[in-house]
């Protein structure tokens, strides 16, 4: 009798295995005949079967058709059980950009383990500003102060793309006051970081060229080239002496032979103060 309900017991999930994968084939298979209304729904259903190798098909098939019904059937479903499948709705909704998410999504971060947080690295990264901006809002508000943390891991996960919604809280705050978030942009070492923080409106800015020239100073090699362009850029045109004071100073911080060529002309200047600059700049590079 035991191994008889045994049998049945195994037969039953062997049936509702064959079920479920059956089902998720033939979603996918309406899906690539061009029916995705039809494979949208069967993928939407299939979100809740038992197994959650299904599931996870289900949430990538969803991903791949897109539409706001296929982002409302994950965002109800953003706590699934199991890990991978969680992941992949998390990255999924990036995908479909479906901003009603975003608020659920921030709400995971200060708890997510490793996994969770490159995922949702992944997932705001394809948002977009939108995204990356409620990020950052989360980061800097003070009633968020103990998971700020959390979302500062996060938002260098991120990558570069973070850079201008960073530099947009900087007006008005002194040096410490920013010392977070400056190493946020120190830590996304990429020369497209360099160039995102020498926007003209920054350094046109005094007190927040200041900090841009002690931020970008510290990013290393990756910044020369990027410095080097935008002063090339400037300095032929009737701008703010600041500017391109300040290009100046960032070349010599970064101590890179590279920008030597490119400031040696400007030590005949007509501008006093540039010339001043240029001056202290090849000091700090050549050492003399």
């Amino acid at each position: 009798m035991l191994k008889y309900r045994n049998f049945m017991m195994l037969s039953w999930i062997l049936i509702l295995f064959v079920a479920g994968c059956s089902s998720i084939d033939k979603a996918e298979s309406l899906f690539k005949q061009g029916d995705k209304e039809a494979a949208l729904e069967m993928a939407i259903s299939l979100l809740d079967d038992d197994d959650a190798k299904i599931r996870l098909r289900s949430v990538k098939l969803i991903g791949k058709i897109g539409e706001k019904r296929g982002g409302v059937a994950l965002l109800e479903h953003l706590n699934d059980t199991d890990a991978k499948v969680q992941r992949e709705i998390i990255v999924t909704l990036g995908q479909l950009q479906y901003e009603p998410a975003l608020d659920s999504l921030l709400d995971l971060t200060a708890n997510a383990n490793e996994s969770q947080v490159r995922a949702l690295a992944s997932c705001f990264r394809s948002y977009g500003k939108e995204g990356i901006d409620r990020v950052v809002m989360r980061y800097d508000s003070p009633s968020e102060s103990s998971n700020r943390g959390a979302f500062k891991e996060l938002l260098i996960l991120i990558g570069p793309d973070v850079a201008p919604s960073i530099i947009s809280i900087l007006k008005g705050r002194s040096f410490f006051e920013n010392r977070e978030n400056f190493e946020i942009l120190q830590n996304v070492k990429n020369p497209k970081v360099a160039r995102l923080m020498l926007d003209i409106k920054f350094l046109e800015d005094e007190e927040v060229a200041e900090q841009v020239v002690e931020a970008v100073g510290r990013l290393g090699s990756g910044a020369v080239n990027a410095t080097i362009d935008v002063l090339n850029e400037v300095k032929g045109k009737d701008l703010n002496l600041r500017v391109m004071e300040s290009l100046i100073r960032i070349l010599g911080e970064l101590k890179d032979p590279r920008a030597v060529e490119t400031l040696e002309p400007l030590s005949q200047h007509s501008s006093e103060r540039i010339r001043d600059a240029v001056d202290r700049a090849l000091f700090q590079i050549r050492g003399y």
